[in-house]
């Protein structure tokens, strides 16, 4: 059973690479006498692959299992592999959070998840195509805030689509668009019949969101200084400022408020507020998202997983720690 569970994971990786390098790909077993003197743990948790790239020999340590070690043990597994097996090592992982990816990244850690993502930091151009083909996974600002609000307020299986319609303001030629886009991205299921009027996800709560996650990005779509005398009634605080209130982490000087980017230009064109190019007199900083923040908006502040994607990217780990914590509260 594990022999051909190996097999099936295998050529998955294979594809997902020739799909990448638009090449054939072949995963040859590292021979045993490459491995014979590492340590029991990492031959426990790793099988070993070799892919030559570009005349380049390449090991893959594919994961056993699901468990991801933290970012700092992972750093230590990588030394000891390349100093041991005098090769550039990879990591292969089923999935990957969004802290850790971009832990990872910042640390420089090679790693692969097949099917959604790829991160070697030598090959500029493999980097190039990853990020046009992430880019293109992403979902629409429609589709992402209907997953979230599936995930904080969970609707009945198969509510019609004119229903999330009307919740979510969009309309009904919208919510099609939205269906077909979840379906697509296997986040739901096209119900039997010639005309499906409903939204079925095949996945709820957390599994719902981790099936997501490679799709989702940041609600924000730009950030600008703007001047006022109090906020609009339609800006709800986000960023660091609800972040501060989520966690332990202390607020900027200066408050953050969202609000939707059309909101944004309606309040410019009235001027009842005024853009800065610099932090100095402003009274805010204010986040233009893509979709209406108030929709999933929880006690005056934007919810906890759009402000977790928002803040996912941070340069400040101490912000991506905190902001990791938000998941935590979350009753799945």
């Amino acid at each position: 059973m594990v022999y051909f569970k190996n097999m099936k994971a295998n050529h998955r990786l294979a594809e997902y690479l020739e799909k990448i390098v638009g090449n054939p790909v072949t995963l040859r077993q590292l021979p045993a006498g490459r491995v014979s003197g590492l340590p029991v743990f990492l031959t426990a948790d790793y099988r070993f692959l070799e892919w030559r790239w570009l005349d380049q020999l390449l090991i893959l340590a594919h994961a056993e299992s699901d468990n991801v070690p933290s970012a700092t043990d992972l750093k230590s597994r990588h030394t000891l592999l390349v100093e041991q097996l005098k090769c550039p090592v990879v990591f292969v992982y089923p999935a990957l959070d969004a802290y850790r990816r971009n832990r990872f990244v910042h640390l420089g850690l090679p790693f692969i998840v097949p099917g959604l993502q790829l991160f070697i930091p030598p090959f500029v151009n493999l980097c190039e195509q990853f990020q046009r083909l992430t880019k293109s996974m992403k979902l629409s600002a429609a589709a992402q805030v209907t997953v979230l609000f599936q995930l904080l307020r969970p609707q009945a299986d198969g509510s019609l689509l004119n229903q999330w319609a009307e919740r979510l303001g969009y309309s009904a030629m919208t919510m099609t668009k939205v269906r077909d886009e979840l379906v697509a991205n296997r986040l739901c299921v096209r119900e039997d019949g010639a005309k499906p009027r409903g939204l079925r996800f095949l996945h709820q709560d957390r599994s719902l969101w981790e099936a997501a996650l490679p799709f989702l990005r940041s609600p924000v779509r730009r950030t600008c200084w703007a001047k006022f005398q109090k906020p609009p009634p339609a800006w709800i605080l986000a960023g660091l400022t609800a972040l501060s209130k989520r966690s332990l982490l202390e607020d900027d000087p200066l408050p953050t408020y969202a609000c939707h980017v059309n909101e944004w230009k309606r309040m410019i064109a009235s001027r009842s507020i005024r853009k800065l190019d610099h932090h100095d007199e402003a009274s805010a900083s204010v986040e233009c998202w893509r979709y209406d923040p108030g929709l999933l908006a929880e006690d005056a502040m934007v919810d906890r997983l759009s402000l977790f994607l928002s803040l996912a990217d941070s340069a400040d780990e101490r912000v991506r720690l905190a902001s990791n914590s938000l998941l935590d509260g979350m009753t799945w």
